[in-house]
């Protein structure tokens, strides 16, 4: 079994700041993601230039990873999340991890 990886590309909704996102994020990983099973970490950045976020989740399959894809549009704890974005920005890749490098490996 692989891990999976998900790329969310998104833009939020014109009265959210990046503060404001950045905090709405941290509920959602505190609150649903660290509490979904399979679930390993997730990492934000902001695109200054295109304005964009990008969400990096990495899952222990795709299962689990679909499985809390599905359920956060029915959890209340989400429902800030996705109340905070452009929904016709939302861009979604899943891709299986086929390789790792790093430093000392």
């Amino acid at each position: 079994m692989s891990i999976a990886t998900e790329v969310v590309m998104m833009r939020t909704g014109p009265n959210i700041t990046d503060d404001m996102f950045v905090n709405i994020v941290e509920v959602l990983e505190r609150e649903f993601h660290t509490k979904q099973t399979g679930f390993i970490n997730t990492e934000l950045l902001h695109d200054d230039e295109s304005k964009s976020w990008i969400m990096i989740q990495h899952w222990d399959s795709i299962e689990h990873l679909k499985a809390a894809s599905e359920k956060m549009f029915q959890d209340e704890k989400a429902t800030v999340f996705v109340k905070a974005l452009d929904p016709a920005s939302v861009k979604m890749s899943i891709a299986p991890q086929i390789k790792v490098w790093g430093k000392g490996q």
